[in-house]
């Protein structure tokens, strides 16, 4: 019964082949990417079905063969449509077109193509297809009219050094003179070489024979997993395994030399970059008071904003106003300083950059001379992205002072405490405005125009209550303002301190890889060299005649 051989070898060829790709993540150099391609490539080709696809005419016995090779009589039996079947054991490839599951063990990781009569040229068209994909092709002729086959045209179509192991089959052998069964090998050569220019194995078969069946089955799996099947396939994967195994010592060596290389070098350039954190800490007193100036410079606006949203006259619209007046008063308040403040913070940003292209410049051509390591240019993008999170850090921390404070609840406790007045005053002037419109209504004119002259004297003395109440305004703001103010110098250096640091070592970070290569410890790099002999022996181990 027909089995995928060499599964054995395949899953320990596979698992060290894997390894392998594996130990290029431990090494992290980026020259292995391209040589490890192959491997995953061929490490897949190897995962997929063995394919063996039966062609031949109409009746011809390709189908009772298949089923007397596996052991079943489904695919003899089973009626289809279309020009060709997949018998299967499961779908292993996502891609279940035209396919028939058999639940026979052995068939796992087989696929077995039947086809119907191959003479129409569409359907020659769809088999050359399937043929170039194929392990082994079988090419099932009637013995009684060996030459008039339509297979030949197919097989005429198969060069010689593709991959698929081609081999006839000829039924019907039974049902022929047996002198003629004799020089029928004979016959079968003679037109291999006549059509085909080269020698196709022929076998015979009767599919009612047992002991025949059997034998050209074992034929069948030899030519699966000889040099153009499945020992094809493991080879790929051992050849592009040692080739990345190569590629993989080549780095370890240069990273061995490298690790005995003297490291003050870097330790150096260590010292520089400290340096140049202690001169950008001289800044920071200075720059912790041009942020908290912020707060000053804000208050201003802000004091216009609150004044134009109370507005001169007292109004309901004022009154409405009220509950968001606070909340709107600090998200102002944060967002001016926070603009403010990450403005300044940007242009700083932009004088780190110039200041660590300089030195980046003057270290490159000095590493590329001493460790033989080039750097490359300054990654600036690399650097503003860092910068440009630190600044979204920043502008979260401002928040802080507003909530310590509670500044929002102190604004919005001001405003809410005048809306019983205001709603006390309004109330009064729309009640009066209504017994006017009565009184008017009933023809009491004098009365009524006596009613709205109450009500504007009422609303006059509400709009001089609403300008009193107005100039309280700028005390509170400047109380919250100093308040913020001296909170904020003191939290304001210490956010600066960490986002100097923060950016000094996002440049440090930038030494990472030359950093690596010289600091590498025999300790770390050991255990690599160690894993690497190990992994390509034992990938040697498993495939030793290939």
């Amino acid at each position: 019964m027909l089995k995928r051989s060499y599964r054995t070898q395949e899953s320990l060829v596979r698992y060290w082949a894997q390894q392998a790709v594996e130990l290029c993540d431990d090494i992290d150099d980026s020259s292995l990417q391209t040589p490890a391609q192959p491997v995953l490539q061929n490490i897949r080709l190897l995962n997929a079905p063995r394919r063996i696809i039966v062609i031949g005419g109409s009746r011809c016995g390709k189908s009772s063969l298949l089923g007397h090779m596996v052991g079943s009589a489904v695919p003899s039996a089973a009626e289809w449509e279309g020009n060709f079947v997949r018998w299967r054991f499961r779908c292993e490839d996502g891609d279940a077109t035209a396919s028939r599951f058999l639940p026979i063990d052995s068939l796992e990781g087989l696929e077995l193509v039947d086809t119907v009569d191959c003479t129409p040229t569409p359907v020659q068209d769809e088999l050359r297809g399937l043929i170039s994909g194929a392990d082994v092709v079988i090419a099932v002729i009637d013995a009684r009219a060996p030459g008039q086959s339509p297979v030949w045209e197919l097989l005429a179509a198969l060069p010689e050094t593709e991959s698929a192991a081609c081999m006839i089959a000829l039924t019907h052998t039974d049902t022929i003179p047996a002198a003629a069964a004799l020089e029928l090998n004979d016959t079968m050569r003679q037109i291999c070489r006549e059509r085909l220019a080269r020698a196709i194995p022929v076998y015979q078969v009767c599919p009612t024979s047992s002991q025949g069946v059997e034998v050209f089955t074992r034929r069948v799996q030899d030519a699966m997993g000889g040099q153009r099947g499945v020992r094809a396939a493991i080879r790929a994967v051992v050849n592009a395994a040692v080739d990345l195994m190569y590629k993989q010592g080549s780095v370890l060596k240069v990273r061995g030399d490298v690790a005995r290389t003297d490291s003050g070098f870097l330790a150096g350039i260590e010292q520089e970059i400290d340096n140049f954190l202690a001169h950008q800490m001289l800044g920071v007193p200075a720059c912790a008071t041009n942020y908290a100036d912020a707060v000053r410079r804000a208050g201003m606006p802000l004091l216009r904003r609150l004044r134009r949203r109370f507005g001169l006259f007292l109004s309901p619209v004022t009154l409405l106003r009220l509950e968001l007046m606070g909340a709107g008063a600090e998200e102002y308040f944060c967002a001016a300083i926070r603009d403010d403040v990450l403005g300044l913070q940007q242009e700083s940003d932009r004088q780190f950059i110039h200041a660590c292209s300089l030195h980046w410049k003057h270290v490159r051509p000095r590493m590329k001379q001493t460790l033989e390591c080039e750097i490359g240019d300054f990654p600036e993008q690399d650097i503003a992205a860092d910068l440009e999170q630190l600044r979204s850090g920043l502008a979260h921390d401002l928040r802080e002072p507003f909530k310590r404070q509670q500044v929002r609840s102190s604004l919005g406790k001001f405003f809410k405490s005048q809306a019983a007045w205001m709603q006390s005053f309004i109330i009064i002037c729309c009640f009066l405005l209504m017994v006017a419109g009565l009184l008017g209504f009933v023809g009491q004119d004098i009365l009524a125009i006596g009613a709205v002259g109450v009500a504007a004297c009422v609303w006059l003395l509400g709009t001089v209550a609403h300008l009193i109440t107005a100039r309280g305004i700028r005390p509170l703001v400047n109380r919250a303002e100093g308040i913020i103010y001296d909170n904020l110098k003191t939290r304001i250096q210490e956010l600066v301190k960490g986002v100097v640091v923060s950016r000094v070592s996002a440049y440090r970070r930038l030494y990472t890889a030359p950093r690596r290569k010289v600091a590498e410890h025999e300790a770390t790099l050991q255990p690599l060299m160690d894993r690497h002999s190990e992994v390509y022996r034992q990938l040697r181990a498993a495939s030793p005649h290939l």
